[in-house]
Parts: structure tokens; sequence; C-alpha cells
């Protein structure tokens, strides 16, 4: 019996090594813990919605295995922060080991109160992390600002003011026969799929100083350019003649659906607008009048403009830019259609009565950056089904695309590019050796003397194509 004794003995001595191991693992030298950052910071959270989860590394940085004797949330339960430690959810812990030369990954919420201000405001926290005699701090930031919030309204004729944000859920429906102004300044934000509709009429009433902001309701840097964050704005049949000017509608699936709007009334206007960072279509409009200046069509992921089954449309000194590399574009930036094939499986044809581009750039990553898709009742009078015209104009097409009819092309470049400041950074100012400078026409220039941003485009030797007026520095 004595060899079991032996073994019994040897596994005792083993045991109580490794207590002792245990009871006296590394705390920390001097200089402490390491950490990926030494603060959290979160953009603009609306007041009672959650953020995004950010995350930090603590860092053992020593050769020995250690405990850190305490995690803590200095504003405990109360915080407006919400921890994640080693996988558990909760503001404090206590006696967390860490391995030598490895890390432990903190993750971080926030969800902050409404402070019943209109102004943005400030939220503080702090983790402290004790080892040893040592206690270390990562400070937690947050900026918050309280939210008007309309889930499924139908709205009645209102102004829509740039005191608080509004945060949309669901979907806001303009209702027949109302009018909705929204003033200058004002920004609506959407959640996931939440949408606008207007039965009635709809007024953006921006400025070049306050614009008017369309976007999905993550505020943090990086969603600033990611498309598909929420739904579109939809005119819908029989509503009124809807106007935006000075506003900047982006992130959507879509930005502007437009279906047999002003018809009866008059036409709808979108002047001074930028619709960018679309998944799909930026403006796709359907039998519809609509008259559009001064305005960029940017990154979308299929065509930045689609005037389908017919319509009368006007587009002067626009700029149609895409770029938009998130998935693979088979559209070009602009598409024209004049049919639509109904339940029967029959071509059914609706004139387009006319789309003319003035003064405009149409450019783009694509092979060709202009797209036609028309049937005719009469080949030999094509016209009739499908009048269209590009009138002092850059456009980007294939080789072979035939612009020497004058009846539809008037003093148009193909195929050179207008040098954009940075169409990466979503820039499409012209830079100073663009091809686009000075070569507009006057005419049709001077319904519109200022660009986008506000400068005369009628005072140097010609106005510049598109929606921005290069001014050179004396």
């Amino acid at each position: 019996m004595n060899w079991i004794n032996r073994c019994i003995l040897l596994i005792a001595c083993t045991l109580s090594l490794l207590a002792c191991e245990r009871e006296f693992m590394y705390r920390g030298g001097e200089e402490g813990l390491s950490f990926s950052t030494d603060t959290i910071m979160f953009d603009t959270i609306f007041s009672s919605i959650g953020s995004t989860t950010k995350n930090f590394r603590v860092y053992n940085p020593y050769d020995e295995d250690m405990s850190i004797e305490s995690i803590e949330l200095a504003g405990g339960d109360n915080s407006d922060f919400r921890l994640n430690i080693n996988g558990y959810s909760e503001s404090q812990a206590q006696e967390i080991h860490v391995r030598a030369k490895d890390s432990l990954y903190i993750f971080v919420e926030v969800t902050v109160d409404p402070s019943g201000t209109n102004k943005p405001f400030v939220v503080t926290d702090s983790i402290f992390f004790r080892t040893k005699d040592r206690q270390q701090t990562v400070q937690l930031i947050a900026y918050g600002q309280d939210v008007v919030l309309m889930r499924k309204e139908w709205l009645k004729s209102q102004t829509l003011t740039n005191e608080k944000p509004y945060l949309i859920y669901d979907y806001i429906v303009v209702d027949s026969t109302e009018t909705v102004n929204i003033d200058a300044g004002a920004k609506l934000y959407f959640y996931k799929d939440a949408s606008m509709l207007v039965l009635g009429t709809l007024n953006v009433n921006g400025s070049a100083e306050e614009p008017v902001v369309f976007a999905g309701h993550r505020q943090e840097e990086w969603y600033q350019d990611k498309p598909g964050q929420w739904g579109y704005i939809h005119l819908l049949p029989g509503s009124g003649a809807s106007s935006f000017n000075h506003c900047i509608i982006k992130n959507g699936m879509m930005g502007i659906l437009a279906d047999s709007v002003g018809l009866k009334e008059e036409t709808v206007k979108i002047q001074n607008t930028k619709i960018e960072h679309i998944s799909t279509f930026g403006l796709l409009a359907q039998t519809s009048n609509i008259s559009v200046n001064n305005s960029v069509f940017g990154d979308c992921g299929n065509s930045s403009v689609a005037l389908t089954v017919g319509g009368s449309y006007t587009f002067s000194h626009c700029t149609f830019a895409n770029y938009f590399d998130w998935t693979f574009r088979s559209k070009p930036a602009v598409f024209l259609n004049n049919y639509y094939v109904d339940k029967n499986d029959k071509e059914q044809i609706v004139p387009l009565k006319k789309a003319d581009f003035n003064n405009c750039i149409i450019y783009g990553s694509a092979y060709s950056e202009v797209g036609f898709d028309f049937k005719f009742t009469n080949p030999e009078t094509p016209e009739i089904d499908a009048n269209y015209l590009f009138n002092n104009a850059i456009i980007k097409v294939s080789d072979d695309f035939d612009i020497s009819d004058p009846s539809k092309f008037i003093n148009v470049i193909k195929n050179e590019d207008p040098s954009f400041i940075s169409y990466q950074d979503y820039n499409y100012q012209l830079d100073t050796l663009s091809v686009a400078k000075d070569i507009g026409s006057f005419e049709l220039a001077e319904p519109f003397p200022f660009d986008l941003l506000g400068n005369n485009r009628l005072q140097d030797e010609g106005p510049d194509l598109g929606a921005y007026e290069r001014l050179e520095k004396e």
C-alpha cells in the first residue's frame, strides 16, 4: 500500500502548489495594464435610441498570467452606458484573469435619456481598472440629441421645424388635401426601412446655409456614405405639386419615387438638391411632370435618374455623377423609357413627351452612362413617342453612340472626363482644368443665375456645365 500512499501524497502536493499559484497570481507592475484606446467616443446618439456597440482591448503586457482585481463602471447601474466584460453584461467584475501577453475585450453601448433641450448635450462616464495598488481609467463620452419621434403618423397641414430632429419609424404620410412645409435646417432621420409617403403636397424649404436633410438615423462617421439605411420619399398618384429646394437626400434604398405626379397641377420642382449614397435609384419617375435645376444626382446602385413610362421632364444645370462601388452596377446614370408591359404581357407605349438636359454633365464609372429603352407606334415618327434633347452637355456613352442628330444633340461633348475635384470623396465641383468650364449656354443659364452653392454663373466668360460654377482665385 506504500506506493498508493505515495501517489496520494504526490497528488496532494501538486494541488497545493496549484492553489498557491492561484492565490499569488501576478497583480501587475507599476506600469499597469495597456489599452487599445484611452477614450471611447460615440457620435450623436438620439435620446432613447441605443447606439452601435464599440469595443476596446485590455492588454496584459507581462510575461506572467495576471489578475485584474476589479473592472467597474463609475456610474454603476445608473449609468447611461452598458458594458460587456468577458462575455457578461454587467457594470462591474472582480478577479478577471488574463494570460501572459494576452488581452481582454470589453464592449460598450450607450442609451441617453431625453434632456428636455433642443441642443445637443454630452454624456460622460469612466471605466475603472484596479490592479495591485494602481487604478487606471478609460473615458466614455457620448453626444446626445433629443428628437421628435414619429411612427405611422398621418400628417395634417403643418410645418416641421428645425428645433429638434425628427426620428421616423415605419412611415409618415402627408394626407391627401393636406400640405406639409419643412423649414430650413430641419433634419428628418429614418429608421431602417422607414419611408415618407406623400398623398397631399410636400414643400421642402431649405436654404444654402441650412439645407433640409433626409437621411438614415445612424450618426456615426462609418454610416455617412452607406446606402440602403432607410426607405424613400414616395410621391403617390394624385399628390400635389410638391417642391424640394436646398435639401440633401442620402443613404436610402431610393431617393424620390414619383408616380404619376405633376400631371394635372403645376410641375413637381426639385432645385438645389443633392441625392446620393442610394442603393437603387436616386430619382425614379414614371408618367410624371418634373422640373429639376441646380441639383446633383450622385452614387446610386442602379440609375441616378430613371424616367420611365413616359412623362415630361426638364433638367437644367444638373450633375449626374455615378461612381457607385458598393456592388456591381448594370444601369446607366440616366435611363429613359416610354412603355410598360401589362398583365397580359403586352407592351403599352406611354409617350415620353419631353426629356431635356440643358447645360448638364452625365458621367460615371460605367462604360456608358446614358441608356434608352424605347418602343414606337410608328418607326417613321419616333419623336412622337420619345422626345428627348441633350443641349450643351457632356455625356459618357459607348464609342459608337451617335450624337449627330441635331434635333436630339446640340453642342454635346462625348466621353471627355469633366474632371471633378474628387469623385472618390463625392466632390463633384469642377477642377480648374475641367473641359466643362465656361462652355454652357447663356440663354439656358439665365433662368438659373446662381449655382448650387450660390455662386453667380453669369459673371465670367460663360456658365459652366453642371450644378457647380468654378470660381478661380484672382
